[in-house]
């Protein structure tokens, strides 16, 4: 991304990667402060790019159960595909659920309440949260068991990404296009670049292990890094060191 701050800005971003990759899912933030803006830049999406993309959002938590019950039918109207984290606890995503035929998605992956409460419809993880490849194949098969959707997010240093592409191309369940941030992570660390999807499609890397190789270079700048800084915090804004958002935003 370029760093688009409007609805408009953000719309157009879309189309850019519809024109040059072929890209018809679509998945961002739907969390401004003012949901009003972000409808805005939902109805810009469909409006651009018509009834073929797919578009999912992800709240982050940030909507009161009052705000989500009104943002909850124009996003019907719009065709939204998922919902994620409309709400900050399962409880009220539970009860939005009484006015909200949009199915529902979420990282916290506690599937013994998934299935006490009848929510979310999907849980989002990646082999890393879930403790490595073995743990991740045993909870969806947990999932397809309890008939809830599972796919992958990523956000890691490219290894991580390389991993869920191969168990998602090998597990059947995950039936949904799964997150992708691929081409712009700033600290993918295997020498073949960031994997960069083409008409919806990754390949799966090929070749021994993973089928990536490790870069050493790109692997010493990444841990100068965190000794320098330490570990990343993506809910630190260095303009204002002494603030921290507190949900519901709205």
């Amino acid at each position: 991304m370029k760093g688009e701050t409007t609805p408009e800005e953000v719309a157009d971003y879309c189309v850019e990667l519809h024109e040059t990759y072929g890209t018809t899912f679509f998945e961002g933030k739907f969390s401004t402060e003012d949901p009003k803006i972000s409808l805005r830049m939902v109805e810009l999406i469909r409006r651009k790019l018509g009834d073929d993309a797919m578009i999912r959002i992800d709240s982050n938590q940030a909507y009161s159960l009052s705000t989500a019950r009104r943002l909850a039918r124009p996003l019907e109207d719009l065709g939204v595909r998922n919902w994620e984290d409309p709400v900050a606890t399962i409880e009220e995503m539970r009860e939005l659920r009484r006015h909200c035929s949009i199915p529902f998605s979420t990282h916290n992956i506690d599937i013994a309440r998934a299935m006490e409460t009848k929510v979310p419809d999907a849980f989002v993880g990646n082999p890393t949260t879930h403790g490595g490849i073995g743990r991740l194949l045993r909870f969806v098969g947990a999932c397809e068991h309890a008939g809830i959707d599972f796919w992958c997010y990523s956000g890691d240093s490219g290894i991580g990404s390389a991993a869920y592409l191969h168990l998602c191309a090998a597990l059947g369940w995950t039936r949904e296009p799964n997150q992708s941030l691929f081409r712009m992570l700033p600290t993918d660390i295997t020498e073949e670049e960031p994997f960069s999807p083409r008409n919806n499609v990754v390949r799966v890397p090929e070749g021994p292990g993973l089928g990536v190789i490790l870069s050493r270079e790109n692997l010493a700048a990444c841990h100068r890094d965190f000794t320098e800084k330490g570990p990343c915090n993506k809910y630190h804004d260095p303009a204002k060191p002494g603030t921290y958002r507190r949900l519901p935003l709205n």
